[in-house]
């Protein structure tokens, strides 16, 4: 049963004022303590103020810190003002079927060859000279972040590894799908149809991670996120998809940077292994309709669409 009709535009723009101001406002607050606390670290140490360059430890932390504020501290004050327990609000109450899991887990691994070509299509992408300003920025902003992801990933010991399995995978999984799938998703499907609110919210998700050339890839990436959400009702699902997708990512770089396999491998899905894409694409469809034929036998979809459990929504 879906309450799409029954919330005011106002009541939903209020939960999106909650939900998505709060975590602007977090954001920017807990970015500003992170930016005073390196600058006092760095008088401390005698460093040069003009060229503050924090440690990868720092980096590593701050960025857990990030994550966990801006996405999942919000969703928690929006189920307290809407006075639906946490684990129900998300649909983290519902535990997934060992079929699910492998399932979300091949999901994945068939996907990373399109993810692959589709970011080598658009790696040359352009804007008309009207708006060169715009793509310089977007492309230095690209070239940022993609040297941050660098630092990160380039470790040569286990615990390392493990550090950022946790900050590059685990938290990112549990914190951008409570956001996402588990809020932003579900505030849209009260006055939006289930596909319009999984492919916008997919949009917003993709944007946020401000990589043009990878633009498409990850609204794809993250629409298959929110199907496995309505399907399967149960936030777990995208979340364990959204871990194997970083894992991969995680896990390859380190056994590039170590030596262990070829960077080229980086390039699968493209060139004389465009098969591998297609191969994989079909996979990855034919897996999604394995799990939406699944938990349509058990009405896994029924009621979705509400934020809340019915009749328990005081949020006005």
């Amino acid at each position: 049963m879906s309450n799409v009709n029954n919330y005011t535009d106002q009541q939903i723009g209020k939960k999106l004022f909650v939900l998505i101001g709060s975590s602007v406002g977090l954001t920017l607050l807990t970015s500003l303590v992170i930016s005073v606390i390196l600058l006092f670290k760095t008088m401390a140490n005698g460093g040069d103020l003009t060229e503050i360059t924090p440690e990868i430890t720092f980096l590593r932390i701050s960025q857990l810190i990030v994550t966990v504020v801006t996405f999942f501290v919000p969703v928690l004050l929006l189920s307290k003002i809407s006075r639906v327990k946490s684990k129900i609000f998300v649909r983290a109450d519902k535990r997934l079927s060992p079929v699910i899991v492998m399932l979300a887990v091949l999901l994945m691994l068939a996907i990373q060859p399109l993810m692959n070509a589709t970011a080598d299509w658009f790696s040359n992408w352009s804007l008309p000279s009207s708006l060169s300003w715009l793509e310089h920025w977007l492309k230095n902003m690209e070239k940022q972040n993609l040297e941050l992801v660098q630092r990160f990933l380039d470790v040569n010991s286990a615990g390392d590894l493990l550090f950022n399995i946790l900050v590059v995978a685990i938290a990112p999984a549990i914190c951008e799908e409570f956001f996402f799938r588990g809020g932003l998703q579900q505030v849209f499907n009260m006055r939006m149809n289930k596909h319009v609110a999984i492919w916008l919210t997919a949009a917003v998700f993709s944007a946020v991670h401000m990589e043009v050339s990878g633009f498409l890839p990850r609204m794809v990436l993250g629409a298959s996120f929110g199907y496995l959400f309505i399907w399967t009702g149960s936030i777990w699902a995208p979340v364990v998809a959204h871990f194997v997708n970083n894992l991969c990512g995680v896990i390859t770089e380190y056994l590039i940077f170590n030596h262990m396999i070829d960077k080229n491998i980086e390039k699968v899905g493209t060139g004389d292994t465009l098969w591998t894409t297609v191969l994989g694409s079909v996979v990855f469809l034919v897996s999604l309709w394995f799990i939406y034929r699944f938990n349509k036998r058990k009405g896994s979809e029924a009621g979705i669409a509400n934020l809340e459990v019915e009749g328990r929504d005081r949020f006005k």
